[in-house]
């Protein structure tokens, strides 16, 4: 166990009724149709049937894929969380298998499943490298993964890449932010440049197919940038 992933899970327990209602906005609003274009594109089309969510929260690509007919199963390590997504599965009447794991530390046999998404989560470990080797562990042979993140903290690295500081947060419900900024700061991820990062260690780890794309990045006022989101594909 990390040393600071109990810190970490007692944060978004704080945030999750906050975290779930941003989630619930974008099941009913364009977000939706955005994402559902980015699963499809990863999807490809293949006859898959088995898909993980990792780190699922309050369940957004959980629920989506369920309502595509996919078996999902979704794993958090918040607790508030799981139950976030729960009632987001009930609302929409769709069966999710929610389970309480580590993402740096699953508990399924090799090849368990076809297709593995992950949203905003690997900045968020101690371990992302070692995520990514289990990641791939659970994922069948031919498989494909689809990994979206954001770069927020490179700044600590990189004085001239824009500040995640000046990026408005929604639906905090009194919760601060500064907390996880602070870990955010001190964790691997705030000192690799992603989505390079990313490419590089998936084919290290003999991935194929592996493309890394920015979607969503912010103009500063300073004119510098913030990259809000990047989608990783990749095939085992």
């Amino acid at each position: 166990m990390g040393e600071r992933l109990e810190e970490i899970r007692s944060y978004w327990n704080l945030r999750a009724e906050g975290y779930a209602r941003s989630s619930q906005e974008e099941l009913e609003g364009e977000e939706r149709s955005y994402w559902e274009g980015q699963l499809r594109q990863s999807l490809d089309g293949k006859p898959y049937k088995k898909v993980l969510d990792i780190g699922c929260g309050p369940g957004f690509f959980s629920v989506l894929l369920a309502q595509m007919g996919y078996e999902v199963t979704a794993v958090d390590y918040t607790e508030n969380m799981l139950a976030q997504a729960r009632k987001n599965a009930d609302a929409y009447g769709v069966d999710v298998d929610f389970r309480r794991m580590d993402a740096q530390n699953l508990a399924f046999p090799d090849e368990s499943f076809d297709f593995i998404v992950s949203r905003n989560v690997l900045w968020n470990l101690e371990a992302p490298e070692h995520a990514y080797e289990e990641w791939l562990r659970v994922l069948k042979s031919g498989g494909s993964l689809m990994n979206c993140d954001g770069n927020f903290y490179y700044y600590v690295k990189d004085a001239e890449y824009g500040d995640r500081m000046r990026w408005k947060h929604t639906h905090m419900e009194g919760v601060s932010a500064a907390p996880i900024d602070r870990i955010g700061e001190s964790l691997p991820m705030a000192q690799e440049l992603r989505p390079v990062w990313d490419v590089q260690m998936l084919r290290k780890m003999g991935a194929a197919h592996v493309d890394g794309s920015v979607t969503r990045e912010q103009t500063l006022a300073d004119g510098h940038q913030l990259i809000l989101n990047f989608v990783i594909r990749a095939v085992k």
